[in-house]
């Protein structure tokens, strides 16, 4: 075997060694991508449907607190009933809820971000596409 040979092979390796690490680092921006935008869309798609559920709950709560206002003869009280009622809500869910809304967003982002059985198959997809 001659210099030249090995010195051919040395720089195949080097050159098939860049291409892996190209090939590397676009398979990890893609897949950073698709998790950035998974948790993109559904951040979007939590604020939409809270912020029609808000609207929703403000009309109801509206319409009970006139209801229970005329029935006590003072529209204000059917208000601080309702609005007692929500500061009940608020102190509970601080005292016991925090800790089950964290696990619950845990699990379910842990799920969409860690899924690896679709995630890799859509990825590979991807970076043989890349490789041609």
């Amino acid at each position: 075997m001659s210099i030249f040979n090995i010195s051919e092979h040395i720089s195949k390796v080097s050159d098939d060694a860049k291409k892996y690490l190209n090939s590397s680092l676009e398979y990890y921006k893609l897949d950073s991508f698709k998790k950035m935008m998974s948790g993109a869309v559904s951040l979007v798609n939590l604020l939409v449907s809270g912020s029609i559920f808000l609207i929703f709950l403000l009309f109801i709560s509206v319409g009970v607190a006139i209801v229970i206002g005329e029935s006590l003869d003072s529209l204000s009280y059917g208000y601080f009933i309702v609005a007692g009622f929500y500061l009940l809500l608020f102190i509970l869910y601080k005292l016991f809820g925090k800790p089950l809304t964290t696990e619950i967003v845990l699990k379910k982002y842990s799920k969409l971000f860690f899924n690896e059985s679709t995630q890799d198959e859509v990825l590979d997809d991807e970076f043989k596409k890349l490789q041609k």
